[in-house]
This record gives structure tokens, sequence and C-alpha cells, in this order.
């Protein structure tokens, strides 16, 4: 069995009932497991990341109590440090990169689907960032991606899909760089938990340096021992769920009800081809106590983990079955935009006020968006900081409850 530090340095020093003079303020009296980097607390750290390092076949893994955000703050830092600018990125990338992309100066050549990831690397490119799959479920191939980029770094945001690590199918094994995976998503960890691994050893020596220019200095070990106790789960080597979800996935569609194509953890119903919106269908689930991921106008989904159990998939089946069938709707275009760039998304994100304003979407036709309005979930930036808002974009904002926005005029910043 796979060792525990954290968790078993945290056990042992609960049990001594010390006098807690340091740090936090709750003195262990409702968390005796929460504590601060005392006497022999740090070393325990990188010992347990090494075990998540080999569990996950990385050449180094850091833990991140902060989510996948930190990790893909420090992954684009590791690409700044070694003297890169210029990334080409899927444009399905969630608002931690636009940010880390506007604060640490990135030109981003956006990527529209998978076939174009070698139309956009260009000979300044100095990394290429994917997602590993998206809310609905739809999964990229990382070893061809991986083959294109060749000799240069690709960056996985495999925020969904950690779970992978069971099913030898990880990014980090399959050509990655680097990716930012969140334990917390599909994993027995705490919110917050995730992981930033590294395959690439142009990358390694930095790693902490790059990480701690973003993260806390005042790490959760609460959060820490969930991932410690991963470990142990991981090193188990099976998980029933899969097999829970297939088979699940299989009597749905047995039974008519219309799923798209998803991933391993993932059921995604094409709740209009049902008779109803996505928020429609997640309402009648949620009305026999179950309660989904995510849904829009058109799909729901439902996230499962590696220790979902039979009596869960079996409620979700029961309560699929009380769904009565209605007239299907008519089928709804999935946004697409592709927009002018007239600035930097660093330049449009830190525009002076003086050059800005805040205006009703109907107002901001034309004028350069400078701002991340971004939707969570997803947490996808419906139109990028620096581009144009055309009326197409107005009205795809305004579906999604955006009723005013900054701006800022082209060439002014």
């Amino acid at each position: 069995m796979v060792s525990t530090p954290i968790h078993d340095f945290l056990k042992k020093y609960s049990e001594k009932n010390r006098v807690r003079c340091h740090m936090p303020g709750h003195k262990g009296r409702e968390f005796s497991h929460d504590i601060t980097e005392i006497d022999g607390a740090v070393s325990i750290i990188a010992e347990s990341e090494s075990i998540a390092a080999k569990l996950f076949g990385a050449k180094k893994t850091l833990y991140s109590c902060s989510g996948s955000t930190l990790a893909v703050q420090a992954m684009l830092t590791l690409v700044r440090m070694a003297g890169g600018n210029r990334i080409a990125a899927m444009r399905y990338a969630h608002r931690s990169f636009v940010s880390s992309c506007a604060l640490l100066g990135f030109e981003v050549d956006w990527i529209y689907n998978a076939d174009e990831v070698s139309h956009a690397i260009k000979p300044g490119t100095a990394a290429v960032f994917i997602n590993s799959l998206n809310y609905y479920g739809d999964e990229y191939d990382i070893r061809s991606i991986a083959d294109i980029c060749g000799k240069i770094p690709l960056l996985v945001d495999n925020a969904h899909g950690a779970y992978r690590v069971f099913l030898g199918t990880h990014p980090i094994t399959q050509g990655a760089a680097m990716t930012a995976d969140s334990a917390h998503k599909t994993l027995p960890a705490l919110t917050g938990a995730a992981y930033l691994h590294l395959s690439d050893e142009r990358f390694t020596g930095n790693a902490e340096a790059a990480a701690a220019l973003f993260g806390t200095s005042s790490p959760s070990y609460l959060i820490l021992e969930s991932l410690d106790l991963c470990n142990r789960h991981i090193a188990g080597g099976r998980a029933e769920a899969f097999e829970l979800v297939a088979d699940l996935k299989r009597r749905l569609v047995h039974d008519g009800f219309p799923l798209r194509e998803s991933d391993a953890l993932r059921i995604t119903v094409n709740a209009r081809e049902y008779g109803y919106t996505g928020a429609e269908f997640t309402f009648e689930l949620r009305k026999n106590n179950i309660e989904c991921e995510y849904a829009d106008g058109s799909c729901t989904a439902l996230l499962f983990s590696t220790i979902t159990t039979e009596a869960e998939t079996k409620a979700v089946y029961v309560a699929f079955g009380r769904i009565e069938r209605k007239k299907p709707l008519a089928a709804m275009n999935e946004p697409s935009l592709k927009l002018e760039k007239a600035m930097s998304i660093r330049d449009a994100l830190f525009a002076p006020d003086r050059n800005c304003a805040v205006l009703r979407l109907e107002e901001a036709a034309g004028k350069v968006c400078a701002c991340i309005k971004a939707p969570c979930p997803p947490g996808v930036p419906l139109v990028m900081p620096g581009e144009i808002i055309n009326k197409e974009a107005a009205e795809l904002l305004k579906g999604f409850g955006v009723d005013r926005i900054r701006i800022t005029e082209a060439g002014e910043v």
C-alpha cells in the first residue's frame, strides 16, 4: 500500500493534543488536521508529491490548493521564464488562462478546432495550450496533437480529466509537457485540490518558483491531506465507477434517451431532443433528488467520480425513468464566434478607465471588450478581451445574462 505522509503526520499531531501557539486561529478545535507549516510539516508535502508523480507518470508533480487555476498560471509562467511570449491556444479556454495571458503578457493565436493546431503554430510560438475535454465531455486526441507540436511544449488543461490516471490515457503520458488537473472534480479530494504535472525537464527546475508567484504562502493542510489520500486511492488501481457509468449510459440509450457522446465519467443529455431545454431537464432530475453539474439551452451534463457507487447510478436511472418524453424542441446552434482582434488581451484588460466605459450591450457594438465575461460553469469567456464586439457576440452575451460590459476604443490603451 502506498504511504500517506501528510495524513499520517496530521493524525499523529492531532493525537498529541498540544497547545497550539501557532496559526490557524481556530486552534484545531473544530478542524484538528488544519495546521500551518510547523516543524516537520513541510518536507512531507514534497514526499507526497513525489508519490503522486510516480502514480501519474510525471517527472515532477506539485500540489495546488487553488485548483487548476494555479496550475495553469504556473504552466504559463514557466513558458514565460523560458523566454516565450506567444502561445497558440484552443478557443475553449478557461478564464484562468485568459487572465494569466494578460498578467504575463502573452500574445494568443486562437485554435478553433483540433484540425487547426498545425496552422496556429508560428515561428515564434513558444507553446500550445489545449483542453483535454470540455463541459459536454468532448475529448481531444492528445497523442496526435503532441505529435503535431513536436518540440514545441504542449500544455494541457486537464481539469476534468484527472481520473484518466486509472485508464492509462492521462495527457502527461500521451506527450503533454505539462498538465493542470483538478483532483476535486473527479477524484475524492476537497474543493480546490489540484495538481501541476510536468514531464518536460526544461520546466521542472523552476516549477516551485513559478507556482509561488501566484500561490498562497498559507496552503490548506486539509486540501493537501485530501490529495495525499488520493494517492492511496489511485494506487488501488481499479475503480468500479467506470463500469457503472458505462452501464448506465447503455441502459439510458436503450430506453430512448438521446445522449451525446461523452467521456468516461460524464453523461450528457441532448435535452431538446427529449422535449426540454437543458435547464428544464435538470429541473426534472432535481425533483427526483438528482443534482446535475451543468445545463444550458440544449444539454444537461451529469458528472460522476471514481468513487461513484452502484446505488447512485441506480438512483439516476430511476430519476430518468420518471421524466415524461415530450415533443422535440428545435435544435440550437452552438455558438462559434470568430471575432476581429483589435488589441492584445493585456492591453484591453489593463486599459485605463479614462479610455473605457461600461455600456449596455445594445450600445457596445463596434467597441472593444475590456473585461472577462465568463459564465461559470464552464468559466470560458464568450468574448475575449481585445476583441471587437459585433451583433452576434452581443446577443450571445445577452443570452447568458450579461447586461453591461466594460469596453474601450480600438487603438486606445
